[in-house]
């Protein structure tokens, strides 16, 4: 490779499926990011609970993959992540740390952190930006830094970054979407009738669903989501607190079955509509959102949605409704996801 190539520095902060899945993107593509890019690309630290990984030097993708074997901690003793952050003297955090259940005060700090630090951000962690994406847009202000965050919704589909670079000039009046493959999943084996247990195992056991589904089944999931996405392309202020949840658990197999036997599709829809007031704040009103169990005729855009794909009807005032959908709701599209956002801050530095 040419000694002109620019080198960008990362600090990943987690180092799961979703991380190491974007670092054997970034060694995939090393070739690539040199002639089409012009970038080198470097691990200069990485941190989970259980390990660690310092190389203010900076190590390849490769390298770092292969100081964890898959199932194996980083090979040094924690650190505190602040610790971690100042010391890699990173161009970029990768924020990767799974999301926490009700709230985002590790992550969010992380993130805070970095832009102290001078860091761009990149994350895939949802947390953030459902419960605390005002306070993090005012943070990289006054920072004068950037955060990218497509994965954090519907993984690598590309809905914020349609929203903003190619929806030009139009205003989101709302969505509809398909936010969990879990759920899916779940919904399609019940119709072919598959007790809603035994379902749910198949997910555990083909990794679709964490040992604790509570997160997908009630609905928690896809109101983070809802809230992400709702809070950045339409200024919301609204936190998944604010998304009125059905579980699964809930909706009846008769139910389901019998929209199969209409020749529809039942399917968990979310949807946040603006109500076209302006708060005290200047703010769009809103009323939150709402996810729950909905028969979609056969030919609506979200029915055909099952197992892992995801979908979103985007509602505008210019362009009418825009559906995207993804097909493979997997940790490569996450990863990918990750990846681009990474590609568009160095293209826009």
């Amino acid at each position: 490779m040419s000694a002109d190539l620019r080198t960008v520095k990362l600090c990943l902060l987690g180092f799961g499926a979703v991380a190491r899945g974007f670092c054997d993107l970034l060694e995939r593509q090393q070739d690539a990011l040199g002639r089409k890019h012009g970038l080198r690309v470097l691990i200069t630290g990485a941190g989970t609970r259980r390990g660690s990984l310092l190389a203010p030097e900076g190590v390849t993708a490769g390298a770092a993959l292969a100081a964890a074997p898959k199932g194996a901690p980083l090979p040094e003793p924690p650190r505190p992540p602040r610790d971690l952050l100042t010391a890699s003297g990173a161009d970029v955090l990768v924020e990767l740390t799974v999301m926490e259940e009700d709230y985002a005060p590790a992550a969010t700090g992380h993130i805070e952190t970095a832009f102290d630090l001078g860091m761009d951000v990149v994350t895939a962690n949802k947390g953030p930006i459902a419960w605390n994406w005002r306070r993090i847009a005012a943070k990289a202000a006054a920072t004068g830094r950037r955060i990218r965050f497509e994965s954090t919704v519907m993984d690598g589909l590309p809905v914020f970054s349609l929203l903003e670079f190619t929806l030009v000039d139009c205003r989101l009046l709302g969505f509809d979407a398909v936010f969990n493959s879990t759920t899916n999943f779940i919904i399609d084996a019940m119709a072919h009738g598959a007790p809603f247990d035994t379902a749910l195992k198949h997910t555990q056991d083909e990794g679709f669903a964490e040992a604790d589904p509570s997160h997908d089944i009630d609905g928690w999931d896809a109101a983070c989501k809802a809230a992400a996405l709702a809070n950045v392309a339409m200024d919301a202020g609204i936190t998944p607190a604010d998304v009125e949840k059905q579980s699964l658990r809930d909706v009846p197999l008769e139910r389901i079955r019998r929209a199969y036997a209409e020749g529809k599709r039942l399917r968990l829809v979310t949807s946040v509509w603006r109500d076209g007031g302006v708060d005290d704040d200047g703010t769009a009103d809103m009323d939150g959102g709402a996810d729950g169990a909905a028969e979609l005729d056969i030919d609506h855009p979200l029915a055909p949605l099952g197992e892992e794909s995801l979908g979103v009807v985007l509602h505008t005032d210019l362009m009418g409704d825009v559906v995207v959908a993804e097909l493979g709701a997997l940790v490569p599209q996450t990863a990918y996801g990750v990846y681009a956002d990474l590609l568009h801050l160095c293209r826009t530095t």
